[in-house]
């Protein structure tokens, strides 16, 4: 017998045809155009019309309007189901652009969505007012809404499942094999029970009831659930981007509609389990829909519903600075253990563009002992060798990895059997962990990936064991195996340092405004915590706790991966630029109303009050009443009142400049015709820094037409095309009390780049303060600096600490790191020399052999059309320095150009009890930077939080400002761990290599 596989299709497709046994259009539809909606219940005032189902309706680009009917659903016959099913056209495309629904019925709480994947929601017999709020997509479109009630016969349904699964299933098979054969020969004697002659028949039937008979008896109860190797265990997800291709207000939408569906899905399937991660989702749902958030809870207390991430949402770890990512994990933490009770303990990262080395440390100490993603899988030269293992952060600490190949998977019999396949460590674990459900832009699992998974979790021949269970548990089991078999085997997989994302390397430089303001907002509310806490110990400020939350929520929700990166629309920028601006202003009030509180109560002459934002005693410039003063040795994260008659402005003769050079008592800085640096001298060291014969802070354009995901990537053959600006139209020398330097203007095709070169008195730090109005398509701006520095690995700033990557390309892993991140520096040192390329608000670096790079501007057209065509302002510098990096000044360097002092008149006061200097912490060893001074956060004393920067064992001792009673050491979610000794207003504390702790001390 010959065609028995297609003879099993045609059965399957008339089966299909045979479900719905009635399909009724409902008539007496309203309709009503509107923005997005404030309520679950249309506006009052709507004014409604007539709609003819089915009739085409022209929409525009991100517009809603509201739909309403009535029904009245019969009572069904045993084998019957009735669903309103609601279509548009758009079926089978990409649902997170195309239309979707919010449906409500009888209430305010939506019942479930519908999408280009979900159009079908089951009704129970009544009366049904029904309100469909309708969004159109992120384009303008015609669309043909259409709602109708059909009838489907369950029994026919249920056959066709239950056929449909094996043979997906036995098409995966080798043709040649036993499973093959005895799947093949059960459902084709289950095909020979169907009788066809009569469709919806007594007859016909009768015979979909024998055969369903026959296939569970022989094959789901004989044949399925032999023991197989592995296990696929399954998680029902849907990824939502919380902006990408749609804004944060379409996010609230999806989250509304996807969890909605998550719910009235698992009243149909009691396996159901379903996780998701992302705590700004829940909060959302939580202020739109009341009655579904407490259904969403008692699906998490009922154990079908898992509440897990850690984060509070899915943010980029590249871009962020480590208080970020502690953040992110202090506030994740807190709402689910707030609102579900729930402890996560996995870092849930499936779309993240790479994965910090600092990570593990932070993990660990915010008591998150795994960790997961997907996107590794993306790298596009080097495979990555495990998907279970050890992952080793800088500073030793370890957590356990679980890496998968997709988090938006259809669960169906294909992707179970490819699933095991690519399963690479199956001698570590037999255990798989696959999500599935429709993600991006949110929907989720549907009712046929659950029926699928009703068929598959009994065993099919040749397939692994299919579970459906909690994240948690299926990671907690795959660590069970792991350690067991690493054991036996005598060997453990681990991988040491960052999980570096080989592609989506664009994602450094695009959207250079948004990167400033995170950047910005990053040190402005650590800046404003810590003048509260002197502001608290010393005049008894009442801090701000509520306004700083706010504060730090936005920056979280704004570090979102397809925010921060630069791959969202034009329109994500907006909103994000209004928030960012909003939140500098809040923050820049708490902050101001804190040295206010200091201020007011100084017992002084008068002076000027200058705050010192840095970890570091240093001095800086500041202006007051716009005049530049300099203002020396202010205390770290603290103030000191100068008097008018201590300021020294008279430092000229330090430091000159003329058309061509630029010198102090440290460096001399000369230019050719291009005003390109020729030579940068080190005055103390005799050194010179730039390579022979080369140009250093070169302005190099490149080419930049990447190979797919143009916002999003840089392709290393960019380097082929490169031209330099170096059309200089103006050269201006400045010479001032406080630094010289030389401004120069330079004009690249439609784009301005002006630059003003400045060196200070005494300082071996050449700024490069640049504003550039840039309107240039499918380019990348670097600047240039040819190091006379022989290294074969250049350092580059990480979240507490660095990691070394190679300047050559020796291996296929060393050259996919073409372009990497890195935070406020780069470091190109030899044993006992080096050179430091500071910035402020940039992430992108590359280096090949002695050539460091630091990248300006990207200019793509994808997803965004006017990215970073606009004005932009920001300060990189070299410095150089005697001796490895460890031994130099890089790192305080880069905290004073990226958190400038402040300062501010006060008047004399000689009622005032306030001392005129102060300093709530500060550290005798330079490497031990004390990063963070916050109020605690139940408000019991404060944190101090510092990390080693030098990958050296230390012992600081660290001096308190004020009386302090007690001190602890903390997890950095500020838990308690054990009591340290002070020593009056001191304590020692031992810091090994990168090591971050915390600290939390009780004031007196």
């Amino acid at each position: 017998m010959t065609f028995i596989e297609e003879k099993i299709r045609v059965t399957l497709e008339n089966l299909q045809n045979l479900i719905v046994t009635e399909r009724v259009r409902i008539p007496d539809i309203s309709f009503f155009r509107c923005g997005y909606k404030s309520a679950n219940t249309p506006p009052k005032d709507a004014v409604w019309q007539t709609f003819s189902n089915g009739e085409p309706i022209k929409f525009e680009k991100d517009s809603h309007a509201w739909f309403h009917f009535s029904v009245n659903v019969a009572e069904n016959r045993p084998s019957e189901r009735t669903y309103l099913k609601f279509t548009t056209g758009k079926e089978g495309e990409w649902d997170a652009m195309n239309p979707q629904c919010t449906v409500f019925v009888n209430g305010d709480t939506c019942v479930q969505a519908f999408d280009t994947n979900h159009t079908e929601l089951l009704l129970e017999s009544g009366e049904k007012d029904i309100y469909v709020y309708f969004y159109a997509g992120m384009a303008d479109c015609t669309l043909f809404p259409t709602a109708s009630l059909i009838t489907k016969n369950a029994d026919v349904e249920r056959l066709y499942y239950d056929i449909k699964v094996p043979f997906e299933a036995m098409k995966c098979l080798d043709k040649n094999s036993c499973e093959y054969a005895a799947v093949c020969d059960a459902l084709d004697k289950t095909t020979l029970c169907l009788d066809f002659r009569g469709l919806m028949c007594e007859d016909f039937l009768k015979s979909v009831k024998e055969s369903s008979e026959y296939i569970r008896n022989e094959f789901y109860g004989k044949l399925c659930g032999k023991d197989a190797y592995g296990e696929i265990s399954l998680i029902g997800h849907t990824h939502i981007d919380v902006a990408w291709k749609w804004t944060l207000a379409q996010t609230v939408e999806k989250s509304q509609r996807s969890f909605s569906t998550v719910i009235n899905l698992m009243r149909q399937y009691p396996d159901y389990i379903f996780m998701s991660s992302q705590p700004q989702l829940y909060e959302y749902v939580k202020q739109t829909d009341p009655g579904l958030y407490e259904k969403i809870r008692a699906a998490i207390s009922d154990g079908r519903w898992e509440s897990e991430g850690a984060m509070w949402l899915e943010a980029d770890t590249n871009l962020i600075s480590g208080e970020s990512l502690i953040r992110q994990i202090l506030y994740g933490k807190k709402f689910m253990r707030d609102e579900f009770g729930a402890e996560s303990k996995i870092l849930w990262l499936p779309d993240v563009f790479g994965y910090s080395a600092a990570l593990p440390q932070i993990l660990k100490k915010c008591g998150v002992d795994k960790f997961f993603t997907a996107k590794i899988s993306w790298s596009e030269t080097n495979k990555f060798p495990h998907d279970n293992f050890i992952w080793q952060g800088i500073d030793g600490s370890e957590v356990f990895a679980v890496l998968s190949d997709s988090y938006v998977k259809r669960l169906e019999p294909g992707m179970i059997k490819d699933s095991l396949k690519k399963h690479t460590d199956k001698k570590y674990s037999s255990t798989h962990i696959a999500t599935f459900g429709f993600g991006d832009g949110g929907g989720g699992p549907t009712a046929e990936m659950l029926e699928n998974f009703e068929r598959l979790k009994t065993g099919l021949p040749g397939f692994p064991k299919v579970t459906m269970k909690k994240a948690a548990d299926t990671l907690r089991q795959i660590k069970e195996q792991f350690d067991k078999n690493s054991e036996e085997l005598r060997f453990t997989p681990k991988w040491s340092g960052e999980l570096y994302l080989e592609m989506h390397r664009g994602t450094y430089t695009t959207m250079a405004a948004n990167k400033k303001y995170n950047r910005q907002c990053e040190f402005l509310y650590q800046k404003a915590e810590s003048a509260c806490v002197g502001a608290k110990i010393l005049a008894g400020f009442n801090v701000p706790k509520k306004q700083l939350d706010e504060g730090w929520v936005t920056i979280l929700r704004n570090q979102f991966h397809d925010i921060i990166p630069g791959s969202s629309i034009e329109e994500v920028y907006k909103d994000s630029a209004a928030e960012y601006e909003k939140t500098i202003t809040e923050g820049e009030k708490i902050f101001t109303d804190a040295v206010s509180a200091i201020s007011e109560n100084i017992g002084t002459d008068g002076g000027i009050l200058v705050y010192n934002p840095t970890p570091f005693t240093s001095g800086g410039i500041v202006t007051v009443d716009g005049k530049e003063i300099y203002a020396d040795n202010i205390p770290a994260h603290g103030y000191a009142v100068i008097s008018p008659d201590n300021i020294n402005n008279s430092q000229q003769q330090s430091v000159k400049a003329d058309s061509h050079s630029i010198e102090n008592d440290r460096l001399k800085v000369v230019f050719d015709d291009k005003m390109h640096i020729v030579s940068l001298f080190d005055k103390v060291s005799g050194r010179e820094t730039i390579a022979s014969g080369m140009s250093a802070n070169v302005l190099e354009v490149f080419e930049d037409y990447p190979r797919s995901y143009d916002a999003w990537e840089i392709t290393e053959y960019y380097k082929q095309k490169k031209w330099i600006a170096d059309d200089v139209s103006e050269v201006v020398p400045v010479n001032t009390p406080l630094y010289s330097g030389i401004r120069i203007t330079r004009k690249y095709r439609n784009s301005e780049i002006r630059q003003f070169i400045r060196l200070y008195p005494g300082s071996a730090r050449l700024d490069f303060i640049t504003e550039i109005d840039w309107f240039e398509d499918h380019v990348l701006l670097k600047a240039a600096f040819p190091f006379d520095i022989h290294t074969s690995s250049a350092k580059y700033e990480i979240q507490f600490g660095h990691v070394e990557r190679p300047t050559h390309r020796n291996t296929s892993w060393d050259q996919a790191k073409f372009e990497v991140c890195a935070h406020k520096w780069a470091d190109l040192s030899e044993a006992d020399y080096g050179v430091a390329l500071l910035n402020d608000c940039k992430y992108g670096y590359s280096c090949e052999e002695n050539i460091l790079k630091l990248s300006l501007l990207k200019a793509p057209t994808y997803p965004n059309p006017t990215a970073d065509r606009t004005h932009h302002s920001f300060t990189y510098s070299v410095y150089p320095h005697a001796g490895a990096l460890s031994r130099s000044d890089t790192v305080k360097q880069a905290y004073l150009l990226n958190n400038p002092f402040y300062a501010v008149k006060v008047v004399k006061n000689s009622g005032g009890t306030l001392p005129e200097r102060f300093c709530p912490a500060l550290s005798d060893t330079p490497s031990a930077v004390i990063d963070t001074v916050k109020p605690a956060e139940d408000g019991n004393g404060i944190i101090i939080r510092m990390y080693d920067s030098a990958n050296r064992k230390s012992r600081p001792v660290l001096d308190f400002g004020f009386p302090a009673a007690k001190a602890y050491l903390c997890d950095m979610l500020e838990n308690n761990l054990n009591e340290l000794e002070l020593d009056g207003e001191k304590l020692s504390v031992s810091l090994s290599n990168f090591e971050v702790k915390t600290i939390r001390v009780i004031p007196s």
